[in-house]
């Protein structure tokens, strides 16, 4: 069985899911029979070998299964020619594609991976009323007319029933149609996430937010109602860019003071570091697709404090505690709540409970999937 993966949305400006895309091959990769075609422009292949886009390159190089193309046309000559031409002369049995989803290659069965609704509307001309780069607004209405083409004769897999039931409800499509799989995780054992946290060991309490201040995320709603709680909580450290001017002036206080710190940029490792050791990680945002950052918390054994999305609800399964970002100082209990750092065996519940996301767990869905489709 062979598996065309159209690589576009890795290096395309005007979106980017290259986590999700590379975990959907690491996951289905889980298969026995599967090989894989990476379908790149000549343009993306110099930017790779030039910028070194490390997943990618790690990818390529860590599986025998994994050929690269670099057959694709251009971003802007595909627009062009998606609808009308049929591309021959390349062997595969699926293909797999987010962004481009009127293209069509020969004799290969569509998948169209849906990490969120391109629109909120089927009509799209309305997106050239709304407030944004001309650009965008061009692209989101070229994906939108392409999946409308395309969606009667592919199968469409979304990575929540959240993200399934909006599609639904904007294409008009019966949602027994829809399938949902969720994206694929390195899960780990609680042995090896305990090892890992004993070498690492931070004894101190704080609470975790990985999060700037930019479009529907609201770190700065959680930051001002922690400061401005009575209680002797543990320290907040955020990852992001927050702007100054969006913070209270208890926040600004608990600045000052060293009891908040807000680090712009930490590498990999130590925001690893700051992962497994911290007492809980906050989430907050006015909207999302997906649940990524918060099932990565809960497979490292660390809870999860999240506002009130569908999304996360749908990951939740008892692992996730929620406050309502219309109501701030909701979130007090929780930090309370874990104002210590959880026992072991609770840690140990959350990693058992997110293994259902594992590579293994989730390509057996991919399995049933293919298969039933070949």
């Amino acid at each position: 069985m062979k598996i065309l993966i159209d690589f576009e949305d890795i290096l395309n400006k005007y979106w980017g899911v290259p986590l999700a895309t590379i975990d959907d091959i690491k996951t289905i990769a889980t298969l026995e029979s599967p090989k894989f075609l990476l379908w790149l422009s000549e343009n993306e292949k110099k930017l790779i070998n030039k910028k070194g886009y490390l997943q990618l390159e790690n990818l390529i190089k860590k599986s025998e299964r994994i050929t690269m193309l670099d057959t694709r046309p251009t971003n802007r000559k595909l627009w062009y020619s998606q609808f009308f031409k049929t591309y021959n002369g390349i062997e595969t049995d699926f293909y797999y594609t987010c962004h481009f989803p009127a293209t069509k290659i020969k004799s290969a069965k569509k998948i169209i991976r849906i990490h969120d609704p391109f629109s909120d509307s089927s009509k799209s001309w309305k997106e050239f009323i709304k407030q944004d780069k001309l650009k965008n607004r061009i692209a989101r209405a070229i994906r939108n007319e392409s999946f409308k083409a395309a969606s009667g004769e592919s199968h469409i897999i979304c990575n929540t029933n959240f993200t399934a039931k909006k599609l639904s409800e904007i294409y008009n499509l019966p949602l027994s149609e829809i399938l949902v799989i969720p994206y694929g995780f390195d899960w780990q054992s609680f042995e090896s996430i305990e090892e890992k946290r004993s070498t690492i060991h931070i004894k101190e309490d704080y609470f975790l937010m990985i999060s700037g201040l930019r479009g529907n995320k609201r770190p700065d709603i959680v930051i001002n109602a922690w400061a401005n709680s009575n209680l002797n909580l543990p320290k907040l450290i955020v990852v992001g860019s927050i702007p100054l001017h969006s913070l209270s002036e208890n926040s600004r206080t608990q600045l000052s003071n060293g009891r908040l710190i807000i680090k712009n940029f930490v590498s990999q490792a130590e925001l690893e570091i700051l992962k497994l050791n911290s007492n809980a990680m906050i989430f907050a945002s006015s909207y999302e697709g997906f649940g990524r950052p918060v099932i990565e918390a809960l497979i490292a054994g660390v809870p999860s404090i999240a506002n009130t999305l569908e999304v996360f609800e749908e990951i939740s399964q008892g692992c996730v505690d929620f406050f309502s970002l219309k109501e701030p100082m909701s979130i007090e209990p929780l930090l309370i709540k874990y104002s210590q750092k959880i026992s072991k065996a609770k840690s140990k519940f959350l990693i058992e409970k997110t293994k259902l996301y594992s590579y293994e767990n989730v390509g057996h869905q991919w399995g049933s999937i293919l298969n039933h489709c070949a």
